[in-house]
């Protein structure tokens, strides 16, 4: 797996050699995940113990996915090409783009809206997935990113001097959509708000329960 992002100019390099090999037929296609490392925030994260989502509660919310915009890596993910068939079987969301541990909801709509990839996302009854969705809900996290297979791409340079700016993906295959704390895309984002679930409020184990978890995170 390779990310557009390691923290560093390393997993750029990385990402545009394995690209170009997959191109010349030597390597496979790599997933690309538009934030974070592989595993970011997933290992050794820990559940807390105070109950956020019991067995047949789920949380939903609709959520921009992707946009043809220029995002913080310099890359540019068309629109017009996104195939969906392959995760419309599968519509898993995960936490951070990590592939190890077990999905944290589903995506059981996904549709084109302009020039924006949209999904409805519904959070797994379990209790971390409780907390992540207590995140949204809280408004302590907004921002959702995609991993993809791509397809067909481009070079992005500048016109006049030919300097590298990013990547355009002209062609990709959906293959998981993630809750993650800052995406790539600075336009995927929650849209609306999630109903306040039952026993859930502003105050009291719920808020206690995420802000334990927000620590933990900064851990």
């Amino acid at each position: 797996m390779v990310h557009g992002d390691d923290g560093g100019d390393g997993g750029r390099l990385a990402l545009r050699r394995a690209l170009e090999a997959w191109r010349q037929g030597l390597g496979e296609a790599p997933v690309v995940c538009q934030w974070g490392i592989a595993g970011a925030g997933g290992e050794g994260l820990g559940v807390v113990t105070a109950g956020m989502a019991g067995a047949g509660e789920v949380e939903a919310l609709t959520v921009t996915v992707s946009t043809g915009d220029v995002d913080r890596h310099g890359d540019v993910v068309s629109p017009e090409g996104w195939r969906l068939e392959s995760y419309r079987r599968n519509p898993v969301v995960l936490w951070a783009h990590n592939y190890r541990q077990p999905a944290i909801g589903r995506a059981p709509a996904v549709w084109q809206e302009g020039p924006a990839l949209l999904a409805r996302i519904e959070f797994a009854p379990t209790e971390f997935a409780g907390q992540v969705a207590a995140l949204y809900r809280e408004g302590y996290q907004r921002g959702v990113s995609v991993g993809f297979r791509p397809l067909r791409f481009e070079e992005r340079r500048d016109a006049r001097s030919g300097a590298f700016l990013g990547i355009r993906f002209l062609e990709q295959e959906l293959l998981e959509i993630s809750a993650v704390p800052v995406p790539a895309n600075g336009a995927a984002l929650r849209r609306g708000e999630i109903p306040a679930q039952a026993g859930m409020t502003k105050k009291g184990p719920a808020l206690e329960a995420v802000v334990a978890l927000l620590r933990g995170l900064r851990e």
